[in-house]
């Protein structure tokens, strides 16, 4: 009996996307060591909304959460809803669509390639998208707005499927939709990545009358909401509540409103400032955060752009080729992410919407070595995995989780969590943590209609609300009461307990130390 062979396409998809799985969930759930203060608002918003009805602020099922005050996007959390209504309210449940989000990216990659130019094409963009720091990152962890280019990326496979005798289109719209919810700089890209898209494939007759108005009509229902969002906290409007779902007013200045270039006086200088230093971060690939890139790997391994620019020519119509329609298609992504690096100061997450079809691109040049140049492409493929080898071994090293521990608070959730236990006792919590009263209200997992009433502000009006007490928690040393019965979560190396208390027991987590009575 002869052995089954797999196509050679079908055995090289199934070892990217194997090689891709891999590095995407080895030690996931222990890299990055910790929750992030975003993720931790994001996740107890699910939380709240399951059990509760409201948000941790107390809004009925908003299109936008209040957050710490600016505003933070809702759809991600909407996402993490079934993972935390079956599993808990645990960081690895809340990161679970994040993670398999970044794996179905694969796959599609590979579809939008094959449709742009065949198999090879498919698995080379494949092959990329799986080795790329940025996307290895991003799937390993839960920030809200990185769920941005899986949307952009499902909504151009609809796009490419779209026939004048079928509906896609419209699921394309609708995903699109979804997209102003995940992240602001939707709020300019959606509407140039679906205008273009309508064009083109209008122009070349794949797109019928009837599709295109109901395409537009449900990207304008679904997304209305989030225009209302943008215009209420743009001329200080009300709350509107429209039965169970709110469209909130923040109580500070909104984070769009404080990032965005069009909202800031010297708008001209800010746009050439902010356009420079996109270029710049492109070029050098790192914004120097440890959340989103490893030095010196960059999201594509340093110095790889010129590929991008290269390769950007094959999408124009410059002389007669196949796939013309999947090609501008792919131009229109990257012509929708161009303001998000003009009219915001930048740094990786902010443009993520750009980074897929800019690393498409890059596969085009290794297309194009044939023949005799095919063992040029060979020998930067493995140049790339040796490059692959040395960036898992980095990013998984002692180094970077040091690096990470600090940004990601690394134990202030095991602290709290433990400080929970001890019910009543009063809880002097550091103030040098970032937004420490989030990592209390995950591992109190309380109703918010109860600690909403007691909550205090340092400056209600900044723009991320600094929490100074609530309940039975206070937040800053300064103003903790000294009683024989207080538990302190400090800081270590830093911060003590009162010397002239009484003896303290110390249980240590990471970062952070549990100061409880015997």
């Amino acid at each position: 009996m002869k052995k089954l062979k797999l196509p050679p396409t079908r055995l090289l998809f199934c070892l990217i996307l194997l090689l891709g799985v891999f590095v995407r969930i080895w030690e996931w759930g222990t890299l990055p060591p910790a929750i992030n203060a975003d993720e931790a608002s994001s996740a107890v918003d699910a939380y709240s909304l399951i059990h509760y009805g409201i948000a941790h602020n107390g809004e009925s099922f908003p299109a936008h959460f209040i957050s710490y005050g600016s505003g933070q996007n809702a759809l991600y959390a909407y996402l993490t809803i079934p993972f935390i209504a079956l599993g808990g309210l645990t960081p690895d449940n809340y990161r679970l669509p994040m993670l398999l989000s970044g794996l179905l990216t694969l796959p599609l990659v590979f579809y939008v390639g094959r449709q742009i130019a065949g198999n090879t094409f498919g698995l080379l963009a494949m092959f990329f998208i799986a080795i790329s720091p940025w996307h290895i990152i991003l799937s390993r962890w839960g920030l809200d707005s990185n769920i941005l280019p899986f949307l952009f990326l499902a909504g151009l496979a609809c796009l490419y499927k779209s026939t004048a005798n079928n509906r896609w289109f419209i699921l394309a719209c609708l995903i699109y939709a979804f997209s102003l919810y995940a992240y602001g700089t939707a709020y300019v890209g959606v509407p140039i990545m679906v205008t273009c898209a309508a064009v083109i494939l209008w122009v070349s007759k794949r797109l019928s009358l009837s599709t295109l108005i109901l395409g537009l009509l449900v990207l304008i229902i679904v997304g209305a909401p989030m225009v209302l969002y943008v215009v209420i906290n743009s001329f200080n409007f009300q709350t509107i509540e429209l039965g169970v779902f709110t469209i909130p007013h923040l109580p500070t200045e909104a984070r769009f409103h404080t990032m965005a270039a069009v909202y800031k006086s010297q708008f001209l200088h800010n746009l050439k400032s902010n356009t420079f230093n996109t270029l710049n971060m492109l070029w050098f690939q790192t914004d120097r955060q440890p959340w989103n890139d490893v030095d010196p790997f960059g999201y594509f391994y340093r110095y790889t752009l010129p590929f991008a620019f290269i390769g950007a020519l094959g999408l124009l119509p410059l002389r007669k080729t196949g796939q013309k329609v999947e090609k501008l298609l792919l131009a229109a992504w990257l012509l929708a992410a161009v303001p998000a690096g003009m009219l915001q100061v930048v740094n990786i997450n902010r443009i993520n919407i750009l980074f897929i079809p800019l690393i498409i691109c890059m596969a085009f040049p290794l297309l194009w070595l044939k023949g005799k140049f095919q063992v040029i492409r060979w020998l930067l493929i493995g140049v790339l995995l040796v490059a692959l080898a040395a960036f898992t071994r980095d990013y998984h090293s002692d180094r970077a989780r040091t690096d990470l521990n600090g940004v990601f608070s690394a134990g202030l959730l095991d602290a709290m969590q433990s400080v929970h236990q001890m019910n009543n006792a009063p809880v002097c919590v550091t103030s040098k943590a970032t937004q420490a009263y989030i990592y209390a209200l995950f591992a109190e997992q309380a109703n918010p209609a109860d600690y909403l009433a007691s909550i205090r502000y340092d400056d209600p009006q900044s723009p991320d609300r600094i929490v100074r007490s609530f309940g039975r928690y206070t937040f800053s040393m300064q103003e903790c009461a000294e009683r024989s019965d207080t538990i302190y979560v400090l800081l270590n190396n830093t911060e003590l307990p009162p010397s002239s208390g009484p003896p303290l027991q110390a249980e240590h987590f990471a970062n952070f130390t549990v100061y409880k009575p015997y």
